[in-house]
């Protein structure tokens, strides 16, 4: 055991020593007495229970400047446009995950999607009326629609034989971006417009990862982060349709990281953009202008760090001052 990970090395029983490398194969084991293993290779160990979570709101510098809501099992978070409400993905890992809204004002939360199947993966429609989220009901995770009053029980928008999650509703309402897990090419990122036949277009779909798309609050960028040099950076795209709203036109590219980037958010003026540095964990703002010419300046690390495995769920207050 090293802390609470339960590790494996190769063991040459006429030396008795140990050879090679320790390689981990289990985390948050209970303690070093809960697990065992069978002659024939079987491991079987007891983890940690998952620890709840307090929704909770930091400045730049990670002081607590106040918490919303009840300490609960949280694996997603998405604040509305409008900064009233939290959509939060509740379960714990392994099991089936449910989506509760959170009204921020009174603290009070409601179950918004029921059944035993995993719901989660929230985005909100610009005027917040609409959520659009992910479920596996149907075993492949496929895109649903429902009304935010939750009056009436969400529809099917895009059903097939890959797994996907939404990651951002466009400001004009007419297109999601979602990610696309394909075991040929990792992750892919991909539009879905809502309006029309609403036929998938390919945005960023290479033999590289690519994930965690979010529109500017303009709607004419695209940050996702990509591994393609190797490690995962934060870029930002154009984006504009053609005419037919068939394909994705050519635009201008910028890496916007550079020591390594994950989940983008842009701040709700669109003049700066948030991520997670993969290596510390520490929460990076850079300035962002669009015109006459796109151009972003140098990343700048803020006070606040978060565990560096990405689990924690995050989003920033749309004036960019608060981080939950």
């Amino acid at each position: 055991m090293r802390e609470d990970t339960l590790m494996v090395q190769p063991f040459d029983n006429r030396r008795l020593d140990l050879t090679g490398q320790p390689v981990p194969v289990a985390e948050r084991i209970s303690d070093g007495r809960a697990f065992s293993a069978s002659a024939n290779g079987v491991l079987v160990f007891q983890r940690k229970p998952d620890p709840d979570r307090q929704l909770t709101w930091y400045d730049h510098e990670g002081k607590v400047v106040g918490t919303a809501g009840a300490p609960g099992n949280y694996q997603g978070l998405a604040l509305s446009p409008d900064g009233m409400r939290a959509a939060l993905d509740k379960g714990s890992l392994g099991q089936a995950s449910s989506i509760w809204l959170l009204d921020l004002s009174s603290g009070t939360s409601t179950r918004f999607v029921f059944g035993s199947a995993s719901d989660n993966n929230s985005v909100s429609s610009p005027d917040g009326s609409r959520i659009i989220f992910s479920s596996n009901r149907d075993g492949h995770y496929n895109l649903y629609r429902k009304l935010a009053s939750g009056e009436k029980e969400e529809e099917i928008l895009l059903r097939s034989s890959e797994d996907k999650f939404p990651t951002s509703w466009s400001p004009n309402g007419r297109f999601l971006l979602y990610t696309v897990h394909d075991p040929k090419t990792k992750d892919d990122i991909w539009v879905l417009p809502l309006e029309g036949d609403r036929k998938p277009v390919s945005f960023a779909s290479t033999e590289f990862g690519e994930q965690n798309a979010r529109f500017s609050p303009d709607g004419h960028w695209v940050a996702y982060a990509s591994d393609e040099s190797g490690r995962d950076e934060v870029y930002v795209r154009s984006f504009s349709m053609n005419s037919a709203g068939t394909a994705v036109e050519a635009g201008g590219r910028w890496l916007i990281s550079n020591s390594g980037g994950a989940e983008p958010r842009w701040r709700g003026d669109g003049r700066e953009l948030y991520y997670h540095n993969i290596y510390d964990g520490r929460l990076t703002a850079v300035e962002i202008v669009t015109a006459p010419v796109f151009r972003a300046g140098t990343p700048r690390p803020l006070g606040l760090v978060f565990p560096i495995d990405r689990g924690t769920p995050w989003d920033p207050a749309a004036d960019g001052k608060r981080f939950s």
